[in-house]
């Protein structure tokens, strides 16, 4: 049964932040107060881009891709500081909604000066160079991390692809991944696992409600890396596995940051 949260009035930034995080993506009730209360709250902090940021978050978890690209790209015209949790949410959700220039563009003084930047903001680069393909990006970010089990296991990832000579492929495959996806696209995560012979890599695509079928999208993408793999007689990539979810499985707020925030 999904967690009903107390309807206080949400009566600032800090206060909306703090509703957010332990908000349930499938929680129709508590997104539809939510986005209320950020719409009044928009009324008097009228082009708050920090208020903003929340509003676009609360429309993906409401099945709203374009009204969130939308946000997006008002955020992006205005400008402008933001708190720096903010930013983090902002930028991952460029990636969530598939705008991946705005996201390389948000993401490249950070890319300039890496590492330092590293230190702060690893969960957001990591994710940029799996969602773009960029292993020479990954490789650069893992000499400043730690040997974790994760980092690890992403080390071998780069050594198998270079083996297989797809490394440079990555990128036109995430590309055409993503036009695969369309407007469809809500989030993206990835898994990555040890336990057979090769290294694992599973990308995780949320979409809205106009997909009936996500077990069939799945498979459309995975034709879409064999494809691609065999026009440019390049091995099939049974180590890359994608799958696809509706935007009510995404694991919420407090959890999926967990650690970043």
């Amino acid at each position: 049964m999904e967690k009903q949260l107390d309807e206080m009035p949400l009566v600032s930034y800090d206060k909306a932040l703090e509703y957010i995080k332990t908000l349930e993506y499938g929680n129709e009730q508590n997104i539809v107060f939510l986005e209320r209360q950020l719409y009044e709250l928009l009324q008097t902090l009228n082009d708050d881009t920090n208020l903003l940021v929340l509003l676009m978050h609360e429309q993906i978890m409401h099945n709203r891709g374009a009204r969130a690209r939308s946000i997006a790209n008002k955020i992006w015209e205005i400008g402008g500081a933001v708190t720096p949790t903010s930013e983090v949410i902002y930028i991952d959700n460029l990636m969530n909604l598939g705008l991946s220039e705005m996201a390389g563009a948000a993401l490249a003084p950070y890319i300039a000066d890496i590492g330092t930047s590293v230190q702060t903001q690893s969960f957001l680069l990591v994710k940029y160079a799996l969602y773009s393909g960029n292993m020479v990006l990954l490789d650069r970010l893992l000499d400043y991390l730690p040997a974790t089990e994760e980092y690890n296991i992403l080390r071998d990832l780069i050594i198998l692809f270079d083996e297989l000579n797809v490394s440079t492929h990555l990128p036109a495959i995430m590309e055409k991944l993503f036009a695969k996806l369309q407007n469809s696209m809500l989030g993206f995560s990835f898994n990555l696992f040890s336990d057979r012979e090769i290294p694992d890599v599973e990308f995780v695509f949320y979409v809205d409600d106009s997909v009936s079928d996500c077990e069939e999208l799945r498979q459309s993408l995975d034709i879409v890396i064999s494809s691609y793999c065999a026009a440019h007689q390049l091995e099939d990539l049974i180590n890359l596995n994608t799958v696809v979810y509706p935007i009510s499985r995404h694991l919420r707020f407090d959890k999926y940051f967990a650690g970043v925030l």
